[in-house]
């Protein structure tokens, strides 16, 4: 089987096919149907979409959520673990 893509209104497809390692764009694509096919409900452009909003969230300075879900404000010095703040010592920096 083949099929075509369009060079101008796929060139975001083009691209990216272009760009994976040789030897694993049929894969790729075999895995891209098979996940369209079982109704996945989260498709490439709803990851991108949430990389960009954290892109745009971490420049903006707004707070993060750490590992236990409390608000990290960026503004207050955090804490090192222990081992961490040892190894810094260490440097001598």
């Amino acid at each position: 089987m083949s099929f075509t893509l369009d060079p101008q209104a796929d060139r975001h497809i083009v691209r990216y096919l272009e760009g994976l390692p040789k030897g694993t764009r049929s894969q790729t694509i075999r895995d891209a149907l098979d996940a369209q096919m079982r109704g996945s409900d989260i498709s490439l452009g709803d990851v991108y979409q949430a990389v960009k909003e954290l892109e745009q969230r971490i420049g903006s300075g707004l707070p993060l959520v750490d590992a236990a879900n409390k608000e990290v404000d960026p503004s207050q010095p955090q804490d090192e673990p222990a081992d961490v703040a040892a190894n810094l010592d260490r440097l001598g920096l």
